[in-house]
């Protein structure tokens, strides 16, 4: 009897400077990323998966720079699931504000993350590095 390979997950890793140039960046990888793994221009999670990298990937560059010079966007490609990372070393974990800032300097990003992933039928999440030094901005996507 044949026993089925289990299901392989494709990872894709880009370091990033956290600089503003980085946000395009990211976008063009993930969208070249995306196209190889067939989810085109026109697939419905295509414009959720470049305004969830897009916002993830500001964060770093507006909030970690000082202390985290680079960051790191994953993409983990499962049948089924797409998992977007973006990992720097920044200890603060953020989380999703009720209002935005007073000064209208943002505020909105993680909320707007969180619902387009909810949207989408997946979820969210912040891990803090085990050393407590860093953290990991997590979102889940279904892509089937």
């Amino acid at each position: 009897m044949a026993v089925a390979d289990p299901p392989q997950t494709v990872r894709y890793r880009l370091s990033l400077a956290t600089v503003p140039a980085s946000v395009p960046e990211a976008r063009r990888s993930a969208r070249a990323e995306l196209a190889a793994r067939g989810l085109d221009a026109d697939h419905p999670l295509t414009d959720t998966v470049l305004l969830v990298v897009s916002e993830l990937v500001t964060n770093t560059v507006r909030h970690a720079a000082v202390r985290s010079p680079r960051a790191t966007l994953q993409l983990d490609f499962e049948p089924d699931l797409l998992t977007i990372r973006v990992h720097d070393r920044h200890p603060y974990c953020p989380r999703r504000r009720e209002a935005p800032h007073p000064d209208g300097s943002g505020g909105w990003g993680l909320n707007l993350v969180h619902e387009m992933a909810l949207l989408a039928g997946g979820g969210t999440a912040t891990l803090a590095d085990p050393d407590g030094g860093g953290k990991t901005m997590v979102v889940r996507l279904p892509l089937g």
